[in-house]
């Protein structure tokens, strides 16, 4: 990929986007306790204290899912364990959010790097948009930011095993006037999955590199 993708920060279609995603992890997080069973741990002793993490209050383990990296190897239930896991969900089109999280996410990396020790962690950028992003372009696009980035994705029915139950909204919206036919309407949050594959925290929209670089540090040296 030759040219860094647009980034439209201050577009109305960047802040009802966001707000669209703060709606969906509300929703999201209010399913999760009501469908949830009550087995799992909550965290102990006094409140971490983070900068723009919000910590569940229980960890609870993603329902089972199936998806495919852009390396063609199987991302699951079992691809979380061992490794904190951020992931985020959009798509490669995507004119706004999407390559400002991504720019993002490599900064970000950048800051945790220089830090020691640091925990195992991967980033995955899961596309709700497979009929467009096939493995070929989804490893364009993650490796101009990171190459060590994970691009996701799979069927729609397969997509939904995941977003639905992490209330992360995204629906096809035809644009008659773009060339491009269609974008795709979708969260902007960040979630952050620990070495158990427990939704442990996410991270709501505007995001800043260096915030959530010193709480992801804070999180996984709290983390037993």
């Amino acid at each position: 990929m030759n040219n860094k993708p647009t980034n439209a920060n201050d577009s109305p279609r960047s802040v009802s986007l966001a707000l669209l995603g703060l709606a969906a992890v509300a929703a999201g997080v209010i399913a999760w306790y009501l469908t949830s069973s009550r087995d799992s741990m909550p965290p102990v002793g006094q409140p971490l204290q983070t900068e723009q993490a919000l910590l569940m209050p229980e960890f609870r383990p993603l329902k089972p899912f199936s998806l495919t990296t852009h390396k063609g190897a199987d991302f699951d239930n079992q691809s979380l364990l061992g490794q904190w896991t951020f992931i985020s969900f959009g798509y490669t089109h995507c004119p706004d959010i999407c390559p400002t999280t991504m720019s993002m996410f490599a900064e970000m990396h950048n800051e945790i790097q220089l830090q020691e020790p640091v925990e195992p962690y991967q980033v995955a950028f899961v596309s709700v948009d497979p009929e467009r992003d096939s493995p070929q372009r989804l490893a364009e696009y993650v490796s101009y930011f990171d190459p060590s980035f994970l691009g996701i994705t799979g069927p729609e029915e397969a997509l939904q095993a995941l977003t639905k139950p992490l209330g992360v909204l995204h629906r096809r919206v035809e644009t008659e006037d773009s060339a491009m036919g269609y974008v795709m309407d979708h969260s902007a949050s960040i979630f952050l999955l620990d070495p158990k594959g427990r939704f442990h925290a996410y991270f709501s929209p505007p995001h800043d590199a260096e915030k959530m670089a010193r709480d992801f540090m804070a999180i996984s040296n709290r983390s037993p």
